[in-house]
């Protein structure tokens, strides 16, 4: 299959409601794609189409980027599952030396370079499994709604507690549950109300929360 020709096809250039400087690729409600069943989408063997929707932590970890440029301006940046690409593209427009936006889903990857292109902007792209590997040579980890299995969450939380021994790690999360908030090295440091889920329309917000995780090892 063209993913290329697949995502133009089914999805309507949006822009996103906490993020409305930035255009996206993605399912809006004149999309057939919205309404497809499990079975129409096994059949077109494309998996869940994440990469078509904007999540609530996605777009909030996009809007403290864009709010707060320093956080990676001349830095070099890793999207640990980049999805649509959102917060890639706010890196980017943020001054970011380099980024790298990660999926494990081709289809994610093909979005993001859509979508960073939509935009005029650059990243790098990889769908190697990044969970358990170092990242050195990296200043930045941005992690938006990667919270949201209860078991992969466990995995993901402490990866990154080894991560922030030497990056600096930024979450968000719509209040999914899974994020272990009374770990003392977690802070937050915004709070912003973004669409829920696949609410493509943008009428029903939810909390979205980001936070920085801090290392243990900085006494923090």
């Amino acid at each position: 299959m063209d993913r290329v020709k697949f995502i133009l096809e089914n999805t309507c250039v949006s822009n996103p409601v906490l993020c409305p400087e930035l255009k996206l690729h993605l399912i809006t409600d004149s999309c057939p794609l919205l309404y497809a069943g499990e079975s129409e989408l096994e059949a077109l063997a494309i998996g869940d189409p994440y990469w078509a929707f904007c999540w609530a932590g996605g777009q909030a970890l996009a809007r403290y980027i864009l709010d707060q440029p320093k956080v990676v301006k001349g830095r070099r940046v890793i999207v640990f599952g980049s999805g649509c690409g959102i917060e890639a593209i706010a890196a980017a427009k943020s001054g970011a030396a380099m980024i790298m936006a990660s999926d494990t889903d081709p289809f994610a990857i093909e979005a993001t370079l859509l979508n960073a292109r939509l935009n005029g902007v650059h990243t790098d792209t990889t769908t190697r499994d990044l969970i358990g590997n170092s990242l050195e040579g990296f200043d930045v980890l941005l992690a938006g709604d990667m919270f949201y299995d209860s078991a992969l969450s466990a995995r993901v939380f402490s990866w990154l507690q080894t991560l922030s021994a030497y990056m600096d790690i930024y979450i968000a999360d719509p209040g999914r549950g899974n994020l272990p908030l009374e770990i003392g090295t977690i802070e937050r440091v915004g709070s912003y109300h973004a669409s829920a889920d696949v609410d493509v329309a943008g009428k029903f917000l939810v909390k979205s929360e980001v936070f920085v995780l801090r290392s243990r090892d900085k006494g923090a």
